[in-house]
């Protein structure tokens, strides 16, 4: 709480933000090898195999997540010898968003460089590489003001079709990102012209289409491109979203629309690191459950940190807890796992009824019994039921076993019970 005091008082710049920890807000290599598929027996975090992943968990988050905190703990901060001195040069320093998350040399994005305009070919944006795809992704801060052109430069250059956005363009009345697109119409930034195609609303997220042009194409020709942006708005303000089950519809609805001929997708938050690493590392593993059985979830989050400087972190209010997104990962697969993907377009509905009529192979029952039998059997979580269960408030329960979850993040749990005490 000192600590939320003090960064309350202090405010917030967009240019000079620094913590005593050493990590951004966002708690959040070209030339580095994919997935390692060398043994892991010496490893003291190896693979975990699907079918031991309930188990693993349990394991990890018992004693108030103590196994979690060491794993996340024992993660690399930053590859030996990777500089940053592109990004630390005084020509480049207003285009970070944050003076401590800045790309490597080695695995930077390259862009284009503008005739005239010194050290034009930089951005704050790193490649990634996927399961097992080299270079995948492009984990890139929140556009500024001053960097929004150079932005769609990168879309342009690199031939990225996807863009995929996990912040709001405010949060807790701060900044974390330049809205880069007109709400309607078109705007010309630098030389690529966006016009708006189609903006489509759902519950978790917004799914917008532009329609991107080159301005002054001397060929004539002026090629448009269509590019598809996902807005995941669901992020809460503090913390981790409280269920994984929005996140891996949307993750599922950009693996499905990305089409296989494009570059990089683009994925960003403010920082570029925290949830741009969390949306990530979902991805890849999701992608390895289906190959081998198993996740490597510390392996990867290993790898993508040699390629960009703190992937997969959390939310600076909430810093006391820095293993949130490592864990929610893990909850996210673990949903996968056991509950699989459950969404289904209205017109598939009557035959996918009759399916679950008939008998579910080793289950003695027809799947519709199966799969409810999944519902019964998920374990109630009394540490998000905290509230209800103070022994203040045990009195005020009819049925002890049916109490409201919380739905308020660590930070403010913590709080009531203090106030309470």
């Amino acid at each position: 709480m000192l600590r939320f005091k003090k960064y309350k008082q202090a405010g917030s710049h967009s240019n000079s933000f620094r913590l005593t920890n050493g990590r951004s807000d966002e708690t959040e290599s070209q030339s580095v090898p994919l997935l390692a598929r060398s043994p892991s027996t010496n490893r003291k975090y190896p693979p975990i195999l699907i079918d031991k992943l309930e188990e693993e968990m349990n394991r990890r988050m018992a004693d108030d997540n103590k196994l979690f905190r060491e794993e996340f703990n024992a993660l690399p901060v930053c590859p030996i010898q990777a500089s940053c001195d592109a990004a630390s040069k005084e020509e480049n320093k207003e285009k970070n968003r944050y003076v401590n998350i800045l790309p490597y040399d080695h695995s930077r994005v390259h862009l284009l460089s503008l005739e005239g305009v010194p050290d034009s070919d930089f951005i704050n944006a790193s490649f990634i590489n996927g399961y097992q795809e080299k270079n995948k992704f492009i984990a890139a801060q929140g556009p500024k003001e001053e960097t929004v052109n150079d932005f769609w430069r990168m879309i342009w250059e690199q031939n990225t079709i996807t863009i995929v956005m996990v912040t709001n363009l405010k949060e807790r009345k701060e900044c974390k990102c330049a809205q880069y697109w007109p709400d309607q119409g078109c705007w010309t930034y630098g030389n690529i012209r966006v016009s708006v195609e189609d903006v489509v609303v759902l519950v978790d997220y917004t799914i917008r289409k532009f329609c991107i042009q080159q301005v002054g194409d001397v060929s004539g020709k002026k090629p448009q491109r269509l590019i598809t942006q996902f807005h995941f708005t669901s992020w809460p303000d503090f913390g981790v979203p409280f269920t994984p089950i929005g996140m891996l519809k949307f993750l599922k609805k950009v693996k499905n629309c990305n089409p296989q001929y494009a570059g990089p997708i683009v994925v960003h938050c403010s920082a570029g690191v925290g949830r741009t690493g969390t949306f990530i590392v979902i991805d890849a593993m999701l992608d390895m459950m289906a190959v081998e059985s198993k996740v490597d979830v510390f392996g990867f989050v290993t790898r993508i940190r040699a390629q960009r400087c703190q992937m997969v972190q959390t939310d600076v209010i909430v810093s006391f807890l820095p293993q949130m997104q490592y864990v929610f990962i893990f909850q996210a697969l673990l949903e996968h796992y056991l509950y699989g993907d459950t969404e289904l377009e209205v017109t598939s509905l009557e035959n996918h009824l009759t399916k679950l009529g008939a008998p579910a192979p080793g289950a003695g029952c027809n799947g519709l019994e199966a799969e409810f039998k999944k519902l019964t059997s998920v374990k109630i979580q009394n540490d998000k039921m905290r509230t209800g269960n103070l022994h203040a408030n045990m009195k005020k329960n009819r049925v002890t076993q049916i109490i409201p979850c919380d739905l308020l993040p660590p930070l403010f749990l913590h709080v009531l019970d203090h106030e309470h005490s």
